[in-house]
């Protein structure tokens, strides 16, 4: 009986370990996703309760992200590794419970479409990630009703350097990601995305792409989808610092003569007429819906480089590059 119960404690250890890690580095690779997904928490509580999450914890909302992906990434590499199982069988167990309320919250409520938990890698509904959790809940309550026969997996001495060495890893990942761009883009516009095509209706009449709209039928006329553009991206301009901008214009006073500029904000529009003309931009700024935006480019500002509708490269603005460093690229498959 023994033999069976550790084989089952073993089981439930690297179950629950493995989905985690992947929960969390899921959330670690698109730190602001995660963050744009709590907002909309914090709106739906509102909404609900009348108390105001969204004011209280808005302006936090990339901290608090950023804190619970590492907690639920290192949870995770500590319940694997054997590391601080009190804490840990512990930390599971008011983690999982919180979880478990907060998705049958939504799913009777309906309050949302999709619970965030593998953000756009994988979408869930609030049903199917109320029952995801049901079942966590049940196994990680094993863990915790048999917390003191976990046995680490390294030495001892070892245990505690590589626990927090790979927390620590974390971390810097977490805050790479957040001050870059995602490893691994799991949006309609990642690299090698043809726009053309995704917006053009499938077999059904449904395009893969329905929110977005072409700079062309904008005050600026600029057709994106065909030749080199490249495509300057801002959630809001008013909220830019100089630094952005600077960046802005030194890959501008670079590019090629044969690249066309134009520019995309949810910014409204007496900002955006005069804003370029005050920075000293030559750039026409379109309107474009903010949730388009945040899908677009996971950063503040950057920028998007296209060959006749497809998505070559993108860039926040800490990594744009001097605009004569742009060549064409080879012709080849695209999405």
């Amino acid at each position: 009986m023994r033999a069976k119960r550790d084989t089952i404690l073993l089981f439930s250890r690297l179950f629950v370990g493995l989905l985690f890690t992947l929960s969390g580095l899921v959330k670690v690779n698109d730190i602001r996703g995660f963050a744009y997904k709590l907002d909309e928490y914090f709106e739906v509580f509102y909404k609900h309760s009348g108390i105001p999450f969204h004011e209280i914890f808005g302006e936090w909302s990339i901290g608090i992200a950023g804190g619970i992906a590492v907690f639920e990434t290192s949870l995770a590499l500590f319940l694997l590794l054997g590391y601080w199982r009190d804490f840990t069988a512990w930390s599971l167990l008011l983690m999982i419970v919180f979880f478990t309320f907060l998705t049958g919250y939504s799913a009777i409520t309906k309050a949302v479409s999709d619970c965030g938990c593998f953000g756009d890698a994988i979408r869930l509904t609030p049903w199917q990630s109320f029952g995801k959790d049901i079942v966590l809940l049940t196994v990680i309550g094993y863990i915790f009703l048999k917390r003191e026969e976990i046995r680490p997996w390294v030495p001892a001495r070892l245990l505690a350097p590589v626990a927090w060495s790979l927390s620590g890893v974390v971390t810097g990942l977490t805050l790479y990601f957040y001050l870059y761009l995602p490893a691994i883009d799991f949006l309609p516009y990642h690299v090698g995305q043809n726009l053309k095509k995704a917006l053009e209706p499938d077999a059904r009449g449904i395009p893969q792409i329905t929110d977005y709209v072409s700079t062309r039928y904008t005050e600026c006329r600029i057709d994106e989808l065909s030749g080199r553009v490249v495509m300057l991206v801002a959630l809001r301009l008013e909220e830019l610092g100089e630094v952005e901008v600077e960046r802005w214009r030194r890959l501008l006073e670079t590019l090629p003569p044969d690249v066309k500029v134009v520019g995309v904000t949810a910014s409204p529009p007496e900002i955006r007429m005069q804003w370029a003309q005050e920075k000293s931009l030559r750039v026409c700024f379109a309107p474009q819906d903010q949730t388009v935006l945040k899908a677009m480019l996971r950063a503040s500002a950057g920028a998007l480089y296209l060959e006749d509708g497809v998505i070559r490269r993108k860039w926040s603005w800490r990594q744009l590059p001097e605009g004569r460093s742009l060549t064409a690229s080879p012709k080849g498959p695209s999405a």
